[in-house]
């Protein structure tokens, strides 16, 4: 809980944020071919990378 406190982010937030990342990561799992799965992985690295420059 302490680390939270630190990157100033709510628990309820984080929560949220993993539930994207999982559901997206779970989308390219289901992916067929190997270039939408890895269209998909790129989607959630750059979500991720957002969250972090936010």
């Amino acid at each position: 809980m302490e680390a939270m406190e630190k990157m100033a982010i709510s628990e309820k937030e984080l929560k949220l944020l993993l539930n994207f990342v999982k559901d997206d990561l779970l989308e390219a799992k289901e992916a067929r071919d190997e270039e939408d799965k890895n269209r998909k992985i790129g989607k959630t690295l750059e979500h991720i990378q957002q969250y972090l420059e936010d």
